[in-house]
């Protein structure tokens, strides 16, 4: 692990909660290294808020010095990672019914497809989640130049995934090897935050954030910025760790969602339900990932043993209390490995 200490002079205190401003808090985790990607210097101490139950740094970087948190983020990769490799006969066969499933109900033109196979992945509701949650639940567009932006949309992937759907995507992205990956791709992406594009008042019908919210310093005003952003009726998609998962009970201080110092504050469930009702939204639903308990659970497993977690596709067995968990996913939203949400303006 990275020795380094964080520069005083780079960090900045918290004294409420960054999403209900309330001061009453416990510690959670103190003591938390860089053990996702090994990259951030400094050791970081996770409080939890006593209102609304979200967790958040304190202290944290600066807006000045977070970039040395992002030296060697998946953002970089033009890889894009399926949540099932085709490795093998039976993952093989797996992998090409999920791209059939997902050509006929999402409108794409993935191959190798299975159209046959793709007509009994429904009966497997995991791989049904998985597939529906990486096209981020998105419905065909319902009007000729229906607009989508991604924010936070890395290397482009999902962007081209929407652009082969039939809609007008674009994203924005601070980081930028990711924004050049994209652009290189014949992607329309903006290096800025969303504050850069605010003179786009209702000019989308559909926002996705992945994995983006717990990065931000105000979520509160990112979440009234997608608002601004939205036509009337227009759907947001968001997704990011739960801070209450089964995950979080089952490996603590090493479970993998917790990636300080980059993840700046972790919802749960009704925090999060809470912002997007507090930022304007209704309709608010939520989805299921699936498929996510095996790689969260690997990664952590590989924190736990003095590895260093970093992201990737799960390729080996899933011990039982993986599976375990997968199934109590179902029954149990709370406690999702991640909070997926779907909501309108």
């Amino acid at each position: 692990m990275t020795k380094a200490q964080w520069p005083e002079d780079g960090l900045e205190c918290v004294s409420a909660c960054p999403l209900c401003n309330d001061e009453s808090r416990e510690i959670l985790f103190e003591g938390l290294a860089d053990e996702a990607f090994d990259v951030a210097p400094g050791v970081w101490d996770l409080w939890r808020c006593g209102c609304c139950g979200s967790a958040y740094l304190d202290p944290r970087p600066t807006r000045d010095t977070i970039g040395a948190a992002y030296g060697r983020y998946f953002t970089h990769d033009s890889v894009n990672h399926r949540f099932v490799r085709r490795i093998g006969r039976l993952r093989s066969l797996i992998h090409d019914a999920i791209n059939g499933y997902q050509n006929r109900r999402f409108g794409l033109s993935l191959t190798p497809a299975s159209p046959a196979l793709s007509f009994f992945l429904p009966l497997i509701p995991s791989l049904r989640a998985g597939a529906d949650t990486e096209c981020r639940h998105l419905p065909r567009p319902a009007r000729p130049g229906a607009k989508l932006l991604d924010v936070g949309c890395g290397n482009g992937g999902f962007l081209a995934q929407a652009t082969q759907a039939g809609w007008i995507a674009e994203g924005i992205d601070f980081d930028v090897t990711a924004v050049e990956a994209a652009r290189a791709r014949g992607l329309k992406v903006w290096h800025c935050g969303i504050e850069g594009i605010s003179h786009l008042a209702e000019e989308f019908d559909a926002v996705t954030l992945s994995h983006v919210v717990e990065h931000v310093f105000d979520p509160k005003e990112l979440l009234l910025a997608v608002h601004r952003l939205l036509r009337p009726g227009g759907s947001v998609w968001i997704e990011t760790p739960n801070i209450e998962s089964f995950g979080v009970r089952a490996f603590g201080r090493a479970w993998r969602g917790l990636e300080p110092p980059r993840h700046l504050l972790l919802f749960n469930a009704m925090s999060l339900r809470n912002a997007l009702r507090s930022a304007g939204f209704h309709g608010i639903q939520q989805k299921w990932r699936g498929m996510a308990v095996f790689d969260v659970f690997a990664a952590s497993e590989r924190i736990r043993a003095n590895g260093v977690g970093l992201s990737g596709t799960y390729a080996g067995r899933p011990p039982l209390f993986a599976v375990a968990a997968e199934l109590l996913e179902m029954v149990c939203p709370s406690r999702r490995e991640f909070l997926t949400f779907v909501a309108r303006k």
